[in-house]
């Protein structure tokens, strides 16, 4: 990610609509398919960013973040979080079987990774048997924009394509849906635009404080209650829970 963009994302992380949203399906997601017996839970934040998600997992066990930036590590101990590690996704610093959680939101799509398999692999290791793998992508490479070129994403996905390979990394799937539906054809229409009249910087600043915040973000909670009740067909993310079987072995 552009440097200047995780002093942004700091500024907006607990306000904007969307990352209240995402966080808000991680909290649900946790709380249903977490293992009862994890408690307290063990959890992984792999590639925490500026540390927003990570600082609600806090309540929820004992969370660890993992970032290969220095910058991303820096403000997540300005939010006062302090079991960090930077170090890459591609080579998890933790013994097999370590956690009952981990979370990746926007990670395995992200130009510094080669090969998306290298990090689910090694959630898969670190991950006890009956833990689960938390995703988060960016749908549709029709949609590639200058946001997702701040942002260093290296591609977009489609729903079929996330699920072989959780599938291929030795995941069973538990939960997967598309989400930003409601708001789908307006932000379409802004993205593509965006590639004839592109700014140099992403649209993390658009709408995160004030009436239109409010609004969307009370829009994308009536998506979220939709959520619960059926997986939504398109949108622009997918999310996904992903179990390792409870009785697969380590991997190694």
């Amino acid at each position: 990610m552009n440097p200047v963009e995780y002093e942004t994302m700091f500024r907006v992380e607990d306000t904007h609509w969307w990352y209240q949203n995402l966080h808000a399906l991680l909290e649900t997601a946790l709380q249903r398919f977490l293992a009862p017996a994890a408690n307290p839970a063990c959890l992984l934040d792999i590639g925490c960013g500026t540390g927003a998600a990570l600082q609600r997992l806090q309540p929820l066990g004992t969370a660890h973040g993992l970032d290969i930036s220095t910058e991303a590590i820096a403000c997540c101990r300005r939010r006062g979080l302090d079991r960090l590690c930077r170090a890459s996704a591609l080579d998890l610093p933790y013994a097999t079987g370590s956690f009952d959680a981990a979370v990746l939101f926007d990670v395995f799509c992200h130009r510094q990774v080669p090969d998306a398999m290298l990090p689910l692999r090694e959630a898969h290791r670190v991950l006890r048997p009956g833990g689960v793998a938390i995703a988060n992508v960016p749908a549709y490479q029709w949609l590639y924009s200058s946001h997702d070129e701040a942002v260093h994403t290296a591609r977009r996905f489609t729903r079929k394509e996330v699920l072989a390979l959780l599938r291929e990394a030795g995941f069973e799937i538990a939960y997967a849906s598309h989400w930003n539906t409601l708001l789908f054809p307006p932000i379409v229409a802004v993205r593509l635009a965006r590639r004839w009249l592109a700014p140099a910087e992403s649209d993390l600043e658009g709408a995160r404080d004030g009436l239109v915040n409010k609004l969307l973000n009370a829009l994308l909670g009536c998506e979220r209650r939709l959520m619960q009740r059926t997986p939504l067909p398109f949108g622009l993310s997918i999310f996904v829970v992903a179990r390792k079987p409870a009785a697969a072995p380590y991997s190694s």
